[in-house]
């Protein structure tokens, strides 16, 4: 949607700012504290590209699978991504609403009426992109996250930082892998492995057992 203006140049614009987003953390998105994670969607000015934001840090989806829910997708109890958003299309997946979660599409949902006039039927996205019956392109989100984490001062954010965050937040409360994985997507261990973040004070109290 908004790639498509300017064409290819606008394309590569997107890229290169995406891959500078993340320069400062060696191409791993960083991975945010609880504060930190605040601070970041209260820097985010639309409430469209808040709930965005939030479905990937409640979730630990990809940007591209929060853009493209639907309304029939979300309930109070789930949000149930389904194959045809998900990377690969290879699979459905649920993951449960948590109490903020949860408020925050209430929220959301008051003021989609408003702006639609109606209420929202199954089919219809969760965020409305700039065109009828399209979603909100990654590209203005992307936009908005990268003038949000300036005004943060926060370096080596991106979209996936969401993801990373969530993600090794539950891996450090002791989730199992395999719970992780049924909840992300990932189809292999490695894979999710490499989203999960070690710090040092975690390599010093590990060090610290060897015998």
């Amino acid at each position: 949607m908004g790639i498509r203006r300017g064409g290819r140049p606008a394309l590569r614009s997107w890229l290169i700012k995406t891959k500078k987003m993340k320069s400062n953390r060696h191409g791993q998105s960083r991975v945010l504290s609880t504060d930190e994670l605040d601070l970041l969607i209260s820097k985010l000015h639309e409430q469209h590209h808040q709930i965005v934001a939030e479905i990937c840090r409640r979730t630990g989806c990809r940007i591209g699978e929060a853009t493209q829910l639907t309304w029939g997708m979300v309930s109070e109890s789930a949000v149930k991504f389904q194959r045809g958003i998900t990377e690969g299309k290879l699979a459905s997946r649920s993951v449960p609403v948590t109490p903020q979660l949860w408020e925050a599409l209430r929220s959301w949902r008051a003021t989609w009426v408003v702006r639609q006039g109606r209420e929202p039927v199954a089919d219809d996205y969760l965020v409305p992109g700039r065109f009828v019956g399209s979603c909100l392109s990654t590209r203005s989100f992307m936009d908005a996250l990268e003038r949000a984490a300036a005004e943060s001062g926060l370096e080596g954010v991106s979209s996936h930082s969401f993801r990373r965050s969530a993600l090794t937040s539950a891996h450090n409360a002791g989730v199992p892998l395999r719970v992780l994985m049924a909840l992300s997507g990932h189809k292999s261990m490695s894979a999710l492995q490499r989203y999960l973040e070690v710090t040092p004070q975690q390599r010093e109290e590990a060090a610290a057992t060897f015998s």
